[in-house]
């Protein structure tokens, strides 16, 4: 039993390291995007800020996906903002210092609407969590109810009756069980 309980806890380990190793994946392409079309709008291969952002929204999309971003919303409002930014420019209603901050209060909005995400989901585990103690703490009480007489001296056709010794042993080595972060191991 305690071989499945390692397993479950590496396991979950596991897939917080993929998680992890999929956001830094995402990021770095995010930041290799930005700079190869941002390079390329310098250098005059492409000719307008909404080109350079037309090149790097399709890649940082998909890298949010390929990550399994659970705010794609938030993603799509980043690259639509993005857009309008860069028209802005190009067509010099905006000048870069302009936009740069239009930018940056954007993302201190879409940081704050993250951690207050993060943090309700937070909340939401902590609930799940609480809901399994208060099961786990339900165990005592089922142990404490007596089996019915017919369980405790019939047997079932073709096998033998338990023995009162058998019986007193199971009821004296009651499963206790333990919650551990998300994990729970019984014993």
């Amino acid at each position: 039993m305690s071989t499945f309980l390692v397993c479950c806890e590496n396991s979950l380990q596991n897939i917080q390291r993929e998680r992890d190793a999929k956001v830094a994946v995402m990021q770095e392409k995010e930041k290799s995007i930005l700079a190869e079309c941002e390079l390329k709008r310098l250098h005059g291969e492409l000719k307008t800020y909404v080109a350079s952002t037309e090149c790097s929204n399709p890649v940082i999309i998909q890298a949010h996906k390929e990550a399994g971003d659970p705010a794609m919303n938030l993603v799509y409002l980043i690259t639509a903002y993005r857009l309008a930014i860069a028209e802005r420019i190009d067509k010099r209603i905006l000048s870069e210092a302009e936009a740069n901050l239009m930018w940056a209060q954007l993302i201190s909005r879409v940081n704050t609407e993250r951690l207050e995400r993060d943090i309700a989901a937070e909340q939401q585990r902590a609930r799940i969590a609480q809901s399994y103690e208060a099961l786990l703490k339900g165990l005592g009480t089922w142990q404490t109810f007596p089996k019915p007489p017919m369980q405790e001296n019939a047997a079932a056709p073709g096998q033998s009756a338990s023995t009162p010794e058998r019986t007193q042993a199971i009821s004296r080595t009651p499963i206790t069980c333990y919650q551990n972060g998300l994990g729970i191991t019984c014993r």
